[in-house]
């Protein structure tokens, strides 16, 4: 029997790398990570046997990086004698229609070697500006996510980036790291419980944990844009809070409270006191983002809507296409062994070990309980990154409600916990806003961190970049620096 050959041909400089395939049995013959070379070619599998054979589909990943999937070559085999290649598609995952034509890249034609093998080709022709402009931003960010990981010694880190070309494209990638336990020379781990064996990727769920409220805050500028609500909307048990007090964190309304704010009116719990006059200083508080959300979610049910996750599905999630962003969140068995055969992050402890009992909030409610991915992550960035060309006007004025800056840091007091992440200049609604700075450009940023994992979202609007990063590990460390990290990326991706 003869052997299927893959073959990718590259007129791109500098060359793409081979980030993997999956599909059927075979084995490439150049390592994961290896470079498609320059204008020559390069064998990039070999499937012994499979022609004749079963029918398949088959996908081969092209990487801006040796670790990112940001081209799917498909390939399909119906068993018989019809031989095709799909074609080349943007990312990863189940091939969209039509595949990439033009100055991406295109099928040449198949032919048999002098051993009888079947040669299957695709010639990568060029990179869209988005691309090009993405390209030396990912070899830069693999670089610093190397030192970041090993500084570290993390389970598992994902970092995402997504630019703006200057035609108004986008592009985007992902890039993950996975621990490899050392052993010993018996052979045995230096870890005392079974090691990582999925790196995270674009489809990794991830409990993104306070990022929520910037959803939220997306949530209320559409509501407002659409004319259902208002800013100055008051507060049911309140009204000297409104809806903008609640989204900036200057109600006055403490961090926590105990038992925690209900959504369901007919529970409607009595706010706290007020800690200080609402308007005049700023707290960081989970209790005025899940009021905030209790306020939407009494909006909702006057519109048909049943719950605010629904009301969150039907305005932002499901219009943007965020198919992975949800409250429901994966099944966690007490031991963490899900973090070993599902693509989520399961938690880890100071130590890197696996948490025993993960305790994500999955509650429906503003200030957390959200999972979502990578992929729909930076699919959300570029929602954000988007000028004009808007089909809906209310996307383009949610849009711009949500970029505003409502409150100067300046003539607050007092003004508490919001500089973890960086030094808060101002807040719009979620986002803690830093104005520019030297080379830094204006960022809307925000942090996120629950049991064993701490997240972090930041994109410039006006220079087209963003990134996401994750860490699988309860380390403060890691956690307080991966905003410096993202904060260098973009200054140094977009000066000013």
């Amino acid at each position: 029997m003869a052997d299927l050959i893959v073959r990718f041909m590259s007129l791109v400089e500098p060359p793409l790398h081979v980030a993997g395939y999956s599909g059927f049995d075979g084995f490439t013959t150049v390592p994961v990570g290896t470079a498609v070379e320059g204008d020559t070619y390069a064998d990039v599998a070999v499937v012994g046997g499979t022609t004749p054979g079963p029918p398949f589909t088959a996908a081969f990943y092209l990487g801006l990086t040796s670790t990112s999937r940001d081209f799917t070559c498909y390939t399909q085999w119906d068993g018989e004698k019809a031989i095709r290649t799909i074609g080349l598609y943007q990312g990863e995952g189940v091939a969209p229609a039509p595949p990439l034509d033009g100055p991406f890249g295109r099928v040449l034609p198949e032919f048999r070697d002098g051993y009888e093998n079947l040669v299957w080709q695709f010639q990568i022709e060029e990179l869209s500006a988005a691309h090009k402009r993405l390209l030396p931003i990912m070899v830069s960010t693999a670089f610093a996510g190397d030192i970041f990981f090993m500084k570290y010694s993390l389970p598992k880190m994902v970092l995402g980036a997504i630019v703006r070309g200057a035609d108004g494209t986008f592009a985007s990638t992902v890039q993950g790291w996975v621990a490899t336990p050392a052993t010993d020379p018996d052979g045995h781990t230096s870890v005392p419980v079974a090691p990582v064996t999925i790196a995270p990727n674009e489809a990794t769920l991830i409990p993104i944990a306070s990022i929520t409220k910037t959803f939220t805050g997306h949530l209320l500028a559409r509501l407002a844009a659409q004319g259902k609500t208002g800013f100055t909307h008051q507060v049911a048990g309140n009204p000297a809070i409104r809806l903008i007090h609640l989204a900036t964190h200057t109600s006055g309304l403490p961090r926590e409270v105990d038992p925690g704010i209900e959504l369901d009116p007919a529970k409607e719990a009595q706010l706290p006191p007020v800690l200080f006059p609402p308007g005049t200083g700023a707290l960081y508080s989970n209790v005025g983002f899940n009021v905030l959300s209790r306020e939407l979610d009494g909006i909702g049910r006057t519109l048909g809507v049943a719950s605010y996750g629904a009301l969150l599905e039907k305005e932002v999630l499901s219009p943007l296409g965020l198919n992975h962003t949800t409250f429901a969140g994966p099944d966690h068995p007490g031991s963490g062994e899900s973090d070993l055969g599902i693509n989520v992050f399961g938690s880890h402890d100071s130590a890197g070990r696996p948490w025993k009992e993960p305790r994500h909030d999955p509650t429906p409610r503003g200030a957390s309980g959200l999972y979502s991915t990578p992929g729909d992550i930076l699919k959300w960035i570029e929602w954000h990154l988007t000028t004009g060309g808007d089909v809906d006007p209310v996307e383009t004025e949610t849009r711009l409600l949500n970029h505003a800056a409502y409150v100067q840091r300046d003539g607050l007091s007092p003004v508490f916990g919001l500089d973890e992440s960086g030094h808060m200049d101002a807040m719009g609604l979620g986002w803690v806003v830093m104005m520019p700075k030297g080379d830094r450009p204006f960022i809307l940023q925000k942090a996120g961190g629950t049991t064993g994992v701490f997240s972090f979202i930041a994109f410039s609007p006006a220079r087209g970049v963003g990134f996401f990063m994750s860490v699988d590990q309860f380390d403060v460390g890691a956690g307080t620096e991966m905003p410096e990290l993202i904060a260098d990326l973009i200054s140094n991706s977009a000066p000013r």
